[in-house]
This record gives C-alpha cells, structure tokens and sequence, in this order.
C-alpha cells in the first residue's frame, strides 16, 4: 500500500504541523517549497533543496509537494513557506526623500553652529 504523504506531512511532519499553526488550509498565496535535509544526523553539511514555488490554497500546495521528487529524504519531508510580495522601492518618494534629508542636514548643521556659537560665549 503506498503511504499517504499529504496525511503523513500534515498529521505527522513537524513542519507541516508548525505550518498548520500559522495557516489554514483554504488560505490561498505564493509558497515557496524545500526538499528535505537529506543529512539526518548532527555531523556534516545541511542543505535544503529549493524545489520551487506554487500558487493556490495551502491544501493544493501541499497535495503537490508532497509528491516532488526530493520532498521526502528519510522521512520527515520537507517545508513550505508563505511568501509576502516583495516590498518595491517608489523612486519618486526615494527622490522625494532624499531631497528632503538635504533640507533637514542643512538645518542641523545651522543648528549645530548655533548651539557651538552659544556654548563658546
């Protein structure tokens, strides 16, 4: 009888136990998809192996991870992350800012003189 590799990372997989506090299955995104450490002692090198990113609900994801090549190396599988979009720089605000950080050295540096000037009366 082949395993049940959903019911054993969701029900038995520490990752994919800690995975199911943070999220629900309906909940849907981008996740990104780890091969297991195929090193199970403490001694040598650890890799993760990256095995991609899918889209849809956490259920979908894992029902497709689970069975990629390299999910499972000698039995506790691997993990799935939740991916945030990637926070995008607005170059006008940038410019903005920047600007704006010329004004207020320039008015420390009067200050500063300022502050000199009174100090040495």
């Amino acid at each position: 009888m082949k395993p049940d590799n959903y019911k054993q990372f969701t029900e038995v997989s520490y990752s994919g136990r800690k995975l199911l506090e943070k999220h629900s299955l309906s909940e849907h995104g981008v996740w990104q998809i780890f091969g297991e450490d195929p090193n199970c002692d403490w001694g040598g090198y650890h890799h993760e192996p990256e095995l991609g990113f899918a889209e849809g609900t956490l259920e979908e994801v894992i029902r497709y991870a689970v069975e990629l090549p390299r999910f499972w190396q000698w039995g506790a599988g691997g993990r799935i992350v939740k991916q945030s979009p990637p926070k995008a720089i607005k170059v006008s605000e940038l410019a903005k800012n920047q600007a704006r950080i010329k004004e207020i050295d320039k008015q420390l540096a009067a200050l500063q003189a300022e502050k000199k000037r009174l100090q040495d009366a």
